[in-house]
């Protein structure tokens, strides 16, 4: 039974969705039926993920997502919530999947994640719609570190979820050079650089996606119908194996719903909250510099150079 050797692990809203289904068109690499699997967010939380409710054998489930694979180079899964649970996920990832397996990691501009993690969990309907940023900002704060931490409160990580530097060092220390750091802004101004770059990497052809039209997945819209938002999110979750094997019905069937019942968020962030959050963000930002620096990640990008 197949099992991966490669592992989308962070952050949440820096284009893993968009990452996965890329790789996903490449002939050597052979992806979940789920994109998140979260298998080891167990040893993050201490508890199974809904996906795993009514499993009497977890791993048999886990590998049952990889069943389809054949003889491709890679074998691959994308759980970007892997990467806050820090030692005890990176070393079990290891443990389980053995010394071969390969870490890609995309990190974002920690401001512009948080807006955006924001904006998901409310298209999420996990927020109220009308709450306001400042409001949420409060609300993450008024939590302890130890509410923080536990996942019904997982809505209230958008801060706590730029910290990168907390948590790099581990990947870092129990994988070495089988990281891979990439950067959300390059994803999103060249995607194909950005891949050709990962399959360099990865030591496979990087022509797969010349022809290819790369469009942006998992975008956090604002919607005008609750129930109508509901409905789709409950036949996404529900269809999610079928949406992965047929990703054309559903990019016509998305672009069909965003026409329906989306609309631009119209709340306006003011300068002193970004100036807040930048104040907030830069020493952490700082000790992650100084941690790639220091594994020879020189090419950093605006946000990291000081």
């Amino acid at each position: 039974m197949k099992l991966p050797n490669l592992v989308i692990a962070g952050v949440v809203k820096a284009g893993t969705t968009s990452l996965y289904s890329y790789l996903s068109l490449h002939p050597d690499i052979c992806c979940s039926t789920v994109k998140e699997t979260c298998y080891f967010s167990y040893h993050r939380y201490g508890e199974w993920d809904p996906w795993y409710n009514d499993s009497k054998d977890p791993f048999e489930q886990y590998q049952n997502y990889f069943c389809h694979c054949e003889d491709q180079k890679y074998v691959m899964e994308a759980t970007p919530g892997y990467f806050e649970g820090e030692m005890k996920v990176a070393q079990t990832i290891k443990n389980v999947l053995g010394d071969h397996v390969k870490i890609i990691i995309i990190l974002r501009e920690p401001v512009s994640r948080l807006i955006s993690f924001f904006k998901y969990k409310k298209s999420r309907l996990e927020l109220d719609k009308e709450l306001s940023l400042v409001e949420y900002l409060q609300q993450c704060e008024a939590l302890t570190p130890q509410e923080r931490v536990k996942k019904e409160n997982d809505k209230y990580w958008g801060i706590e979820g730029g910290f990168y530097a907390n948590y790099l060092e581990d990947w870092l220390n129990v994988f070495g050079e089988s990281v891979y750091i990439s950067f959300f802004d390059e994803l999103q101004n060249n995607p194909k650089l950005f891949l050709s770059k990962i399959c360099a990497w990865l030591e496979i052809d990087n022509t797969v996606w010349e022809s290819q039209d790369l469009t942006v997945e998992n975008k956090s819209l604002n919607y005008k119908n609750k129930y109508l938002q509901e409905l789709a999110l409950w036949l996404n979750l529900k269809a999610e194996r079928f949406w992965r094997a047929n990703p054309g019905i559903k990019r016509s069937l998305r672009n069909f719903y965003y026409n329906l019942n989306n609309m631009p968020y119209q709340e306006e962030i003011k300068q002193q909250t970004f100036n807040y959050l930048q104040s907030l963000y830069q020493p952490y930002n700082q000790k992650l510099a100084a941690q790639l620096l220091a594994v020879n990640y020189t090419d950093l990008p605006q946000w990291l150079r000081f």
